[in-house]
């Protein structure tokens, strides 16, 4: 935070969300038992500008921001900004027990077993979860780390755009905490969930067991794959593509009813989503197989699904019936925790899913130490 916002401004902060294909923003406050949301806006992210997650045409982002954010009417001077992908790594580890200096100064050391990039580009953070429930002298850590050039970029371009990052946040964890934080009997049993963010360049699988975090992992086959598929086959202009994506109804080839023409554009990306819930599913069972060995239960009981492709029709319906496993498409603003205005309320509800994330990050700053620092 600047020194002349934090003498003589308050501090209004917004949590902006910069994709590749879409830029968002929500600004939230504080209310009695949760939270209203004060402004919410999305803008298209300048094309090409955003590129395995760094922001590579700064200005043109950073005037997008601008513009987006005067055009609702958001007037914050701080930002909570997120990283996530291939490049990020979130991983919790095991290490002798030590107090947090000194972790600070080994963080390195352990970070080089588990992170498979160079260690003198990364951004490293950790959280101290507490010791070990079967090893008094080790202690579990949540590791996270992330190309730094990454995370500069980001912080660079909220600059441009005259906002201050107060944080840089893992997107996993700001979509739990607009999920989880905000509808918590939700999560109350010990039931292994996961949380698929379909985004424009890569889709997230988030693990949960009740509450807590498990596991992430970023597989590559998002939106931007399912709409190649359609420029591909059809010869058309990537916006088209796109525009095509959104009117495609899964559900008929769960019940074989239809046009022609709507079946076969179903089936031209049914083989990449098929492929994408095969990678889906891989992750469950990897997860599932590591609880076994511990004698844990495996119980799969939803995938909840977030980001703007998850909002292609009747793919959560798609989705239920190739893994059997229930899924739904999952909308933090009708949560009993959230206030909105009843006139913002039916574009919040229908632009949910792609909102998550941004949500997330708006709540960062308001949430106390410890459970912002899980999350």
């Amino acid at each position: 935070m600047s020194i002349l916002s934090s003498l003589f401004g308050k501090e209004v902060v917004v949590g902006l969300d910069i994709g590749s294909s879409m830029i968002k923003a929500v600004q939230i406050e504080a209310v009695r038992g949760g939270f209203r949301i004060v402004r919410a806006a999305e803008q298209k992210t300048p094309q090409g500008a955003v590129r395995d997650g760094i922001v590579i045409s700064r200005e043109p982002v950073a005037a997008a921001i601008r513009q987006m954010l005067q055009a609702a009417g958001i007037t914050a001077n701080t930002a909570v900004l997120s990283v996530a992908g291939p490049s990020v790594t979130v991983r919790q580890i095991r290490v002798p027990k030590m107090n947090e200096a000194t972790l600070n100064k080994a963080i390195r050391y352990e970070a080089g077993k588990y992170i498979n990039t160079n260690l003198e580009d990364a951004a490293l953070a950790f959280e101290i979860l507490g010791p070990a429930e079967d090893d008094p002298t080790q202690m579990d850590v949540m590791l996270v780390g992330t190309s730094r050039e990454i995370v500069d970029s980001r912080v660079a371009v909220a600059q441009l755009a005259d906002l201050d990052a107060v944080a840089v946040d893992i997107e996993s964890f700001a979509i739990m905490r607009a999920i989880v934080d905000l509808s918590p009997d939700d999560f109350a049993d010990e039931n292994l969930r996961a949380i698929v963010d379909i985004g424009a360049s890569h889709t997230e699988v988030i693990i949960l067991s009740g509450p807590d975090f498990a596991l992430t992992r970023s597989i590559p086959i998002s939106g931007d794959t399912f709409a190649d598929a359609l420029k591909n086959q059809l010869r058309i202009e990537a916006s088209e593509a796109e525009l095509r994506k959104m009117e495609i109804d899964m559900g008929a080839l769960i019940t074989g009813e239809g046009t022609t023409e709507s079946l076969e554009m179903a089936r031209i990306v049914q083989t990449t989503i098929d492929e994408l819930l095969r990678e889906i599913r891989r992750s469950i069972n990897y997860f599932q197989s590591q609880l076994t060995e511990e004698g844990v239960s495996t119980n799969l009981s939803e995938i909840l699904l977030v980001g703007g492709s998850a909002q292609m029709r009747n793919i959560a319906a798609y989705m239920s019936a190739r893994l059997g496993i229930s899924t739904r498409l999952c909308d933090p603003f009708s949560s009993a925790r959230i206030e909105t205005s009843p006139e913002a309320e039916e574009w919040l509800q229908d632009q949910g899913p792609s909102l998550t994330a941004a949500l997330g990050l708006a709540m960062k700053e308001h949430m106390n130490p410890v459970a912002a620092g899980k999350r």
